[in-house]
């Protein structure tokens, strides 16, 4: 309940969940929201208001993610009742090929855990014809199937009105909602929309990325990429870097870093290193390409009395993992709205020290983001690096390939920052790269 105020911010029988978006998080929010309601007896009447068809190809469905997810998220969800079906995962991933301007390595999975899957959040690029199903689709009837009603509206207006939001469609009255979970993308309008309710909302800091679907067959994706994620640490302009991630008879290109355009995607193709992964006498001409934004800071209010954000509209991972992280938050907001209240102290208390954590995490990932920059930037770094991981990947003893298993849980792993940064500082990993750094220096002074 909020200070001073004598009404209930407890949800009973009956109460009305508006959730903003259909993505991961908000599929997550609803199914655990629905979830714990039945534990308790309890009758919600939960609506997700999304407008797209995950079943449909192209870009009018796509949620513009490169669809990664780990296989400790899939079992994580398998032990909540959610089991991935098959037809949902394009391939499975079970190795990195990190390429640089000095030379080229492999990576294999530090453990079976540790394996990833790829996925697409919509229904494909044009002309792929049905080969697979949408991962957002499955976790939207996944919610459908505890209760959940999937209106395909788009929200254009909310209001409160007697201490409640009410929604509103092309100007006509939707819902008196008990709450509203903000779980739309950041590359959607709906945050402006928050922002005019003026509780202290702003809507995350964001960086353009790149995603682009390469189309090929089947056979040469299978032959070119197998079953590695290409990742590329290259010296090219405000490019933190970039992977090919293989689907089924496509490749999906991620472009991250700042100020991401058209011209630094159309240089990025043209770099040697680029050109020597890609199939020979196979045009370069996506069949689909964007320009998407990506949350790299998150917003210091993200909740009032009957109102939360979460999500790419909250606090997510940075740069990776954001399906991971959707679980997190949509599970988190789901149990405080539903075991503890709806009121701005309610999320403030249970909520948002999940949510703070997450950013507390991405700070110690910005750090291991700067060393990565001089591993990319400088020859003697790449070299340092590429000799170390080598060394490691030689190795049968996987508890000695720490640099490995680094570089591997910074890309893909759903694995903290945190975790990762403190892991930095093996003494034998740091031994390894002082001893190859000075070889490589003694190697170019004689030559």
């Amino acid at each position: 309940m909020s200070k001073g105020s004598t009404e209930s911010y407890v949800l009973d029988n009956g109460a009305k969940i508006a959730v903003i978006g259909g993505g991961p998080t908000g599929s997550f929010f609803s199914i655990f929201a629905l979830k714990m309601a039945k534990m308790l007896d309890k009758e919600i009447n939960l609506t997700i208001f999304e407008p797209k068809d995950f079943t449909k190809e192209g870009p009018a469905s796509c949620n513009r993610c490169g669809g990664i997810i780990s296989e400790l998220l899939v079992q994580t969800l398998a032990v909540e009742g959610m089991n991935l079906p098959d037809s949902v995962v394009q391939r499975g991933i079970n190795s990195y090929e990190l390429h640089t301007d000095y030379g080229s390595v492999h990576i294999a999975t530090p453990s079976l855990e540790k394996k990833i899957a790829t996925v697409y959040r919509g229904g494909g690029p044009k002309g792929m014809g049905g080969e697979k199903e949408s991962f957002d689709n499955f976790l939207v009837s996944e919610a459908v199937s505890e209760g959940a009603v999937h209106e395909r509206l788009k929200i254009d207006s909310i209001v409160y009105r007697n201490k409640r939001p009410v929604l509103y469609s092309q100007g006509q009255e939707i819902m008196d909602a008990d709450l509203v979970v903000g779980a739309f993308g950041v590359n959607s309008p709906t945050a402006k929309i928050i922002e005019e309710i003026n509780f202290g909302y702003k809507k995350p800091e964001t960086v353009s990325t790149a995603i682009a679907e390469l189309g090929y067959t089947k056979d040469v994706v299978d032959n070119y990429f197998g079953k590695s994620v290409h990742l590329f640490l290259l010296p090219l302009k405000n490019i933190k870097f970039a992977a090919m991630i293989p689907k089924q008879s496509y490749v999906t290109l991620c472009i991250l870093g700042r100020d991401i355009n058209a011209n630094t995607v159309k240089n990025f193709m043209e770099s040697p290193v680029v050109r020597e992964v890609l199939p020979d006498k196979i045009p370069l001409e996506p069949a689909c390409r964007c320009l998407p934004k990506m949350n790299v800071r998150a917003p210091e209010r993200p909740f009032a009395d009957r109102m939360v954000m979460c999500g790419d509209a909250g606090s997510t991972r940075l740069f990776k993992d954001g399906i991971g992280a959707a679980y997190i938050m949509g599970k988190a907001a789901a149990k405080t709205a539903i075991f503890n209240g709806v009121s701005e102290h309610d999320f403030q208390t249970n909520y948002y020290p999940v949510y703070k954590s997450l950013i507390i995490d991405n700070m110690f990932g910005k750090f291991l983001y700067a060393f990565t920059n001089l591993y990319q930037h400088r020859e003697a770094f790449t070299r340092m690096m590429l000799g170390v991981v080598r060394k490691e990947q030689s190795r049968d003893d996987n508890n000695r390939k720490v640099l490995s298993s680094i570089l591997w849980d910074m890309f893909t792993g759903n694995e903290r920052y945190k975790n990762v940064f403190f892991r930095a500082f093996d003494m034998g990993m740091n031994l390894d790269q002082i001893k190859e750094l000075t070889k490589n220096l003694i190697r170019r002074d004689h030559v």
